[in-house]
């Protein structure tokens, strides 16, 4: 079996509840090891243990642990008895090839079992001095290049000299179920992903102008929350809202405030399905200045359209970040093809600014609560991503 050691992120720092979100968190890494036979995952001392057979690919299961929430960084181990000699040796073949007479290094010994005979002190000085005879490297204590870690306990003892950094955040599931806002574009699955690493679960949904379910379900859309689900080998809800009823009524209207109206529609929308959904909160990605809706005005007036909070993990973002996060996420090239999204199909020269009494005029001439009523009833379809 190949074995990995997790180390927390932040949720290390819970006190009384804490079991609750480790054991969110190996949930989470069973999932993402699912599909690899005889896998364990446990709850290790301050830790999760990780075994996976040694079949499986080592970059594979690095590649699926890198992307687990929840995790500060997780380290191959090797793992022998609890023998001063044994355990020195398996330190000097970790070292080899490792450590060199230009690496600066530390030992750092922890002692889970304290009836171990060797305080960690003297396991530090002791294995360090061996590896100096062998190899020459200058120890530094502080800011070495090479630290190698020993963690000592009854049942073994666990040695690991590479360590790779977690995805930090949350385990997805510990902080409630949120509706994510989900465009054709390059900002919403970004802000989707982010709230995943603050540990909340995903439902998603999309306003479209497609002619049916078919075109809808075989859009770029499915595609795109496909790949923010994918990697942490979720499921949720994609709903699939058609615009066509919106679009019909404002038709014979020409107003400044259309993008406004229509958003302020969207979340009355969201609203409903949320509620139905037990949802706590709706999430965009929205950020402040990036086109006339998205003006601290304008942000303003859309809220009000819901009492249920609206999350803007973008919010402060400027473009270019945005972007190099949606490329890191794999949703990029996706979210720059070509697609006909409701939001960017309105006023040519929306106002920055909207005013409340236009907003409420053109709101009326629209029969906006009549219309969110037919359009939940008729126009809403429902999509599990798996």
């Amino acid at each position: 079996m190949q074995t990995y050691i997790v180390h927390f992120g932040e949720l290390g720092l819970k006190r009384h509840n804490r079991v609750f979100f480790v054991r969110q968190l190996v949930d989470n890494l069973r999932a993402v090891l699912e599909d690899a036979p005889e896998t364990e995952v446990r709850g290790f001392h301050s830790h999760v243990l990780v075994k996976v057979p040694a079949e499986i690919p080592a970059a594979v299961v690095e590649q699926r642990l890198g992307k687990v929430f929840g995790i500060a960084y997780y380290a191959p181990v090797t793992v022998v008895p609890s023998d001063f000699e044994r355990i020195a040796q398996a330190a000097l073949q970790l070292a080899e090839g490792v450590i060199t007479s230009a690496t600066t290094f530390k030992v750092d010994t922890t002692r889970g079992d304290k009836r171990f005979p060797l305080t960690s002190q003297t396991v530090d000085r002791e294995i360090g001095a061996r590896i100096v005879d062998r190899t020459g490297a200058p120890v530094r204590l502080k800011d070495p290049e090479v630290t190698l870690s020993i963690q000592i306990y009854e049942d073994a003892t666990y040695l690991f000299i590479r360590r790779l950094p977690g995805a930090g955040g949350l385990p997805v599931g510990v902080s409630g179920r949120v509706l994510a806002l989900f465009s054709g574009g390059i900002d919403s699955p970004v802000a989707a992903h982010m709230m995943l690493k603050r540990g909340c679960t995903l439902d998603l949904l999309h306003f479209h102008l497609l002619p049916g379910v078919e075109q809808a379900r075989a859009s770029k859309i499915v595609a795109m929350a496909r790949a923010v689900l994918a990697p942490h080998r979720l499921t949720a809800p994609l709903f699939m809202v058609s615009a066509a009823p919106f679009e019909t009524a404002m038709a014979g209207l020409d107003t400044r405030v259309t993008t406004v109206v229509f958003r302020r529609f969207i979340m009355r929308v969201a609203e409903r399905i949320a509620e139905r959904r037990h949802c706590l909160a709706l999430v965009t990605g929205e950020s402040v200045g990036q086109v006339a809706s998205q003006t601290l005005p304008n942000i303003n007036l859309i809220s009000r359209a819901t009492t249920l909070p609206i999350l803007r993990p973008l919010i402060g973002f400027d473009k270019p970040e945005i972007v190099a996060a949606a490329q890191c996420l794999g949703t990029y090239e996706l979210s720059i093809q070509p697609y006909r999204d409701p939001c960017s199909l309105h006023a040519r020269n929306p106002a920055t600014y909207a005013s409340p009494d236009e907003v409420a005029r053109v709101e009326a001439a629209i029969g906006v609560a009549d219309l969110v009523e037919t359009t939940l009833r008729d126009y809403v379809d429902e999509v599990w991503i798996q």
